[in-house]
């Protein structure tokens, strides 16, 4: 018995929380483009989305993952005016997938970044300065092989 495993076991798999948040950041991408006029958001990295095993407690278990979602941004500012409203409708729309109310990260004028975070300790990132931006890293998953399999996975011997 694993009671980490296991607590990853009752949460979804990481494939399944990767597609689902790419779906969320092309919406949030695509409604602050028609919302607030704002150029469209490019990717800043060649690899859209890099995993790493994931940190703290839930270390020890070989098939948990955490993934980054590389940054995307629109060139451009959005003005002061307009952030409240911004930072409303990333909020309204990251809270269908269950990232509570934002938490300010900066707020001076031209510089504004608020995160959002989920119940298993994804992260958002909204924010504008020279750029607008958005980026992701999700919480700790298992792999979907692992999900599917209810049990952690033998241990190989290591000669």
């Amino acid at each position: 018995m694993n009671p980490l495993f296991d607590e990853l076991l009752g949460r979804p798999d990481i494939e399944t929380v990767q597609r689902d948040y790419l779906a969320l950041l092309d919406l949030i991408r695509d409604r602050l483009v028609s919302d607030f006029g704002i150029a469209p958001f490019v990717l800043d990295a060649a690899e859209p989305v890099t995993g790493s095993a994931c940190p703290g407690e839930f270390s020890t278990v070989r098939e948990a993952e955490v993934r980054h979602i590389a940054a995307s941004r629109s060139p451009g500012n959005l003005p002061d005016e307009a952030w409240p409203r911004a930072v409303e409708l990333v909020t309204e729309l990251a809270a269908e997938k269950g990232f509570t109310d934002p938490r300010t990260v900066v707020d001076r004028p031209g510089d504004h970044e608020v995160a959002l975070y989920d119940q298993y300790g994804a992260e958002l990132i909204f924010g504008t300065a020279k750029n607008t931006i958005i980026s992701l890293s999700t919480g700790c998953h298992l792999t979907s092989e692992a999900h599917r399999r209810g049990t952690p996975a033998p241990e190989e011997p290591l000669y």
